[in-house]
């Protein structure tokens, strides 16, 4: 790839990653105060059977692992999502942010049917990322991205829901920077 597909843009304020976790830590507040919301929202078994499709993305606005899990997912949401915006469009950043839910909580449906938490949209962004390393002339950054691809390899094999959206957003990644050239 030509290295004009690689720079930065100048630094701006993330907007759609402040956006998005606003948004979520909404619908995880409330869900606190009202909780038959994450029961509506979360993952549950046969919900796809039942034609029940919102399933696939509203997990990601709830979040059924507690503090712990929120303190996780929010701040990893903030940090890969402002770099995914400085190196795709906000456009491009919702695609990954969406493919990677959709891609995560499928593969939830498949290997863990109950459960909610925004860290499988987050791994669609980490994907993005991981490609962005490997087109960098820089062995580290390289490495590090490989690292991270094969994790993700890993976790699909261990059937963690983290794998596939991870590699569903490298490959997503791999698309719009090839589009660039």
């Amino acid at each position: 790839m030509r290295n004009s597909v690689l720079p930065a843009k100048p630094p701006r304020w993330p907007l759609l990653t402040i956006s998005i976790v606003v948004i979520t830590g909404i619908f995880t507040s409330v869900q606190f105060i009202y909780p038959p919301l994450l029961f509506a929202l979360r993952r549950t078994p046969g919900a796809l059977s039942q034609h029940e499709w919102w399933r696939l993305i509203t997990p990601i606005l709830v979040h059924d692992g507690g503090w712990r899990q929120i303190a996780f997912n929010f701040p990893a949401t903030l940090i890969a999502g402002a770099i995914v915006e400085r190196f795709y469009t906000r456009g491009e950043w919702l695609g990954l942010y969406l493919l990677g839910a959709v891609v995560g909580e499928l593969a939830g449906f498949a290997w863990q049917p109950d459960g909610a938490g925004n860290s499988v949209a987050g791994a669609g962004l980490l994907g993005g990322i991981a490609v962005w390393l490997l087109c960098l002339k820089l062995m580290p950054a390289r490495v590090g991205a490989s690292i991270l691809l094969g994790g993700a390899l890993v976790l699909t094999l261990l059937r963690d829901l983290h794998g596939p959206p991870l590699l569903a957003g490298a490959c997503a990644g791999a698309i719009l920077l090839r589009r660039r050239m």
